[in-house]
């Protein structure tokens, strides 16, 4: 008899220690979700040891950013606005969208890294980086005693007034400010990202004025041989029109001539003076 039911434990203890694991298991999420219930209020009184373990493994503090974070990327926030689809982040990085035109090959981005681009320029020996950073350049100049940084962040200065109480920062970011209609639906950065948008179409006439630049280069050569064939015409053209005077015809009467009248030379009066 005993000997069946230490047949009968040992068939069984997989079963037992696998219902133990899913029990702690179980103890563990009962845990960890009376914790996310507190955090948003609608756990009930009690449960002590659920929130000291849950804050032993720091869960409390990654549900309150998780839910700070989801307030921000709300449909009627700036972010959420800004992020949402078809908004401007969307418009801006989509295919084809303002941001591949800028770093397409050719583009923008390629023509100010190329080897002799603007970045090139200003980074080069005696270049714009190096006339700023000389000695009694423009970096000398601002952050002497009485320069212009020294002015900004003194007290008072233009820092503490745009940093003050009502101040310019506080009128930019604050609810239905000028950041809120900036990315609100319909604003200036939406029209600006529009497909239709005035950015759009800037891009689209710089790149029909590169496409034109090589025929107008090419034009150079046949605008000049057309300049010198109209300057030979009209010494062709000239002699014949005065032979033309000369022929008399029925009803027209002759043109009398002009005395030949001598020229001083303007050069020898003031030679002579």
């Amino acid at each position: 008899m005993n000997f069946g039911k230490a047949l009968t434990d040992i068939a069984t203890a997989p079963a037992r220690a696998a219902l133990a694991i899913a029990d702690a298991g179980l103890s563990m999420a009962t845990g960890a979700v009376g914790m996310a219930q507190r955090t948003l209020g609608e756990a009930a009184d009690g449960g002590a040891g659920s929130a000291s373990f849950a804050t032993m493994l720091g869960l409390n503090d990654a549900v309150e950013r998780a839910n700070r974070l989801a307030r921000l990327m709300d449909d009627d926030a700036p972010l959420g606005r800004a992020l949402a689809p078809n908004g401007p982040l969307d418009r801006l990085l989509r295919p084809g969208g303002l941001v591949d035109q800028l770093t397409t090959e050719g583009g923008l981005l390629d023509r100010l890294t190329a080897e002799n681009g603007a970045v090139g320029r200003a980074v080069a020996p005696g270049g714009l980086v190096d006339q700023v950073m000389a000695e009694g350049g423009l970096v000398d100049r601002m952050t002497t005693d009485d320069g212009a940084l020294s002015r900004v962040i003194a007290p008072g200065g233009l820092a503490d007034q745009l940093l003050a109480n009502d101040g310019l920062v506080e009128r930019v970011l604050r609810e239905d400010g000028v950041a809120d209609r900036l990315l609100a639906e319909g604003g200036l950065l939406d029209t600006l990202t529009d497909p239709n948008g005035p950015l759009l179409k800037l891009a689209d006439v710089a790149d029909t004025l590169n496409r034109l630049a090589p025929g107008l280069e090419a034009l150079a050569p046949t605008i000049d041989a057309l300049h010198e064939a109209v300057i030979t015409l009209s010494q062709v053209v000239n002699p014949l029109s005065n032979i033309a005077d000369r022929i008399p015809l029925p009803g027209r009467r002759p043109r009398a001539r002009s005395a030949s009248r001598a020229v001083t030379s303007r050069r020898i009066i003031d030679v002579e003076e």
